[in-house]
Order: structure tokens, then C-alpha cells, then sequence
């Protein structure tokens, strides 16, 4: 069993690091194309207007793809170690505070390109903490569905970036689910 945990962690750690690369992709194209729309469309009129929508609508689709694929592969890793229902001894905990990691999820989130018609953006982010402190399987519960995309995308891009400590129970290591409240502040 321990070697099929080591083995699912492995594998966690390629695919999580494949998926951002798709994040990156995504990105990537879309700034080229933009510049180059930017580039035959030097001044705002509707063609340049419809085309960057459409490939605002080609970046998030990309997201939501790479996403899906994360959570069907995190789903099948939290059902060999999945968290346990009720109240537990000790919270899971971020090593430098939950607080640190809201902030850095703030500060990873880039929503600049989506003209969000808001001035912030309340929503809630779950993942299941497991029992070798792996922070998976993030959903974002807010009232825009591909902003919370784009929360859940830098959840991803910065999970490697300080380590999890897993919850207690009687003194021993389990997975659970941690919630966390985020607010967005847009740049207008």
C-alpha cells in the first residue's frame, strides 16, 4: 500500500506540473495573438473588440480543459485516502499560516485580461488536505464561473510554494477538507 501511495504522489507531482504547463500554454497563446491582433488592429474598433473576446473565450476554455483533467486524476488519489467526515483533533495547517496562503492565491490570480464588470469578487475555495499533507482537488465556489476557474489555476500555480501540514486525528495524520474565504480586489 505504501508503495502505491509513494507511486500516486509521483505521479501527482508530473501531472500537477504538466497541467500548469498548460495553464502556461494558455497563456501564452493568448498573449501572442493578442499582440498580434493588437498589432493589425493598432486602434480600439469592434473587430478588435470581437476578436479579443473570442480569444479570452479560447483562454478560459483552455483553463476549464486543464482543470477537468487535474480533478479527474486528484478525484482517483483522494479515493485512496479520502477525508474524514466530522470534526478532527487538528486542523490541517499551511506552514506559514492560512492567511499566507490566501494572500499568495490573491496575488496569483490574474483576472487584469477579463474586464470584470465588479470592483471584487467573493467566493470559497475547498481542497482536500491529505494525509501526507498534499493540498488537492480545488473547488471554487463564487458567482462566475470562469473566474473561479482562474482562482482554481493559480491554486495550482502556487500549492508548491509552502507545504501542508495534514489534520489530526488522535494523534495521527489524516486527510481532510480545508475551506478557505477569498476576496478579489480588481485593478480598474
Amino acid at each position: 500500500m505504501k508503495r502505491l501511495f509513494a507511486l500516486a504522489f509521483i505521479l501527482i507531482f508530473v501531472f500537477g506540473s504538466a497541467q500548469i504547463s498548460e495553464f502556461q500554454k494558455a497563456d501564452s497563446r493568448y498573449d501572442r495573438k493578442k499582440k498580434a491582433l493588437y498589432k493589425k488592429y493598432p486602434k480600439p474598433n469592434d473587430l478588435r473588440t470581437k476578436q479579443e473576446w473570442l480569444l479570452t473565450e479560447d483562454k478560459i476554455t483552455s483553463y476549464k480543459n486543464a482543470l477537468d483533467k487535474i480533478s479527474t486524476e486528484e478525484k482517483q488519489l483522494i479515493a485512496l485516502d479520502p477525508p474524514v467526515k466530522g470534526k478532527v483533533t487538528k486542523d490541517a495547517e499551511y506552514d506559514q499560516g492560512k492567511a499566507s496562503f490566501q494572500k499568495l492565491l490573491y496575488e496569483a490570480t490574474d483576472l487584469d485580461f477579463l474586464n470584470y464588470v465588479s470592483d471584487s469578487y467573493k467566493a470559497t475555495v475547498s481542497f482536500v488536505v491529505d494525509s501526507k499533507g498534499n493540498a488537492l482537488d480545488a473547488q471554487v465556489k463564487g458567482n462566475n464561473e470562469d473566474v473561479n476557474a482562474f482562482i482554481e489555476a493559480a491554486f495550482y500555480r502556487i500549492r508548491e510554494k509552502g507545504k501542508w501540514r495534514p489534520a489530526e486525528e488522535k494523534g495521527k495524520p489524516v486527510s481532510s477538507t480545508v475551506i478557505l474565504p477569498l476576496q478579489l480586489t480588481f485593478k480598474k
